[in-house]
C-alpha cells in the first residue's frame, strides 16, 4: 500500500522533508542536465521532485493512481495532475522524452504492467528516472516515512523488472543516508552524512535512484526456408503367386 497524497503532501512540507528533496534532488540534476527534456511526466507522488527539477523537465504533467488521490495546488493554473490508472495511461505513444516515478512502484501488486506503459508512452531513447526505497537502507525500516510503506527494492529486484519492460539501466545511484529521525536536522550534518555515506556505505542509502532508457529492438527477420516435401515411403508389398489345383 501507499501513502494517500494529502500524507505524503503534510510529509514533505516538514523540515524533514524538504531535506529529502534538496538531498535526492541534487542527486538527480547531473542526469537531468545532461538529458534535459522538453516534455516529462511525473508518475506515483513526483511533485516535489518535478519542482526541484524543473528547469530541466520543460512541460511537466503529474499522474497519480486515482487509490493516491491528487493535492491541487491553490492556483487552478499550477494544476496539471491527473488520476489514472497506471496499468493503462491516458496518453499517446511515444509522447514523453523523459518519466520520473516516485512512490508509486512500493505501493501496487505488480509493477510490471505499470513498466510496460511506461515504455509505450516514452519516446525511443527516452530515458525513465526512478526513485525507490532500498531494501537494505535505514528508511525502509522506519514506518514514520513515506519509505517505509509497501515494498522495498534491492538494485537487482529493480533491474529484473526494468529488463522485462525492455527499459535498460544506465546509471545507478544510492541517496539519503543520514538516519531517519524525527527531530531537525541541520543541512551542514545530513550533508556530511550524504558525503561520508556515498564514499563509504553506499548500499546502505535509504532509497535507490536509477535512470533507465527505451529501447526499442529491431525485429529479426523471419529465414526463409525450404518447405520440405516429404514422399510418401514405399511399401514393399509381398507377390502372391496362386497355384491352381
Amino acid at each position: 500500500m501507499n501513502f494517500e497524497a494529502t500524507q505524503l503532501q503534510s510529509w514533505y512540507e516538514e523540515p524533514r522533508g524538504r531535506m529529502v528533496v534538496r538531498l535526492v534532488g541534487g542527486a538527480m540534476e547531473p542526469w537531468l542536465k545532461d538529458n534535459p527534456a522538453e516534455r516529462t511526466l511525473g508518475l506515483g507522488f513526483a511533485q516535489p521532485y518535478l519542482d526541484w527539477l524543473r528547469p530541466w523537465t520543460g512541460h511537466a504533467l503529474g499522474a497519480a493512481p486515482a487509490e493516491m488521490g491528487v493535492v491541487l495546488a491553490a492556483s487552478a493554473s499550477a494544476n496539471r495532475i491527473a488520476q489514472v490508472r497506471p496499468d493503462a495511461l491516458p496518453f499517446p505513444d511515444a509522447w514523453f522524452e523523459r518519466v520520473v516515478i516516485a512512490h508509486l512502484l512500493e505501493g501496487v501488486s505488480d509493477p510490471r504492467p505499470a513498466l510496460r506503459e511506461v515504455w509505450r508512452i516514452l519516446a525511443p531513447g527516452g530515458r525513465l528516472l526512478i526513485l525507490v526505497a532500498n531494501r537494505g537502507g535505514l528508511w525502509a525500516r522506519r514506518d514514520s516515512t513515506p519509505f517505509g510503506w509497501g515494498r522495498p527494492y534491492s538494485p537487482r529486484q529493480l533491474r529484473v523488472i526494468l529488463e522485462e519492460a525492455l527499459l535498460i539501466p544506465r546509471q545507478w545511484r544510492y541517496a539519503l543516508y543520514f538516519p531517519p529521525l524525527k527531530r531537525k536536522i541541520s543541512w551542514r550534518w545530513a550533508t556530511a552524512w550524504e558525503k561520508a555515506g556515498h564514499r563509504w556505505f553506499a548500499p546502505l542509502g535509504g532509497v535507490i535512484l536509477c535512470e533507465a532508457e527505451k529501447v526499442v529492438y529491431a525485429s529479426s527477420p523471419l529465414v526463409q526456408k525450404r518447405s520440405i516435401i516429404r514422399r510418401p515411403a514405399r511399401l514393399i508389398v509381398p507377390i502372391v503367386e496362386k497355384t491352381w489345383p
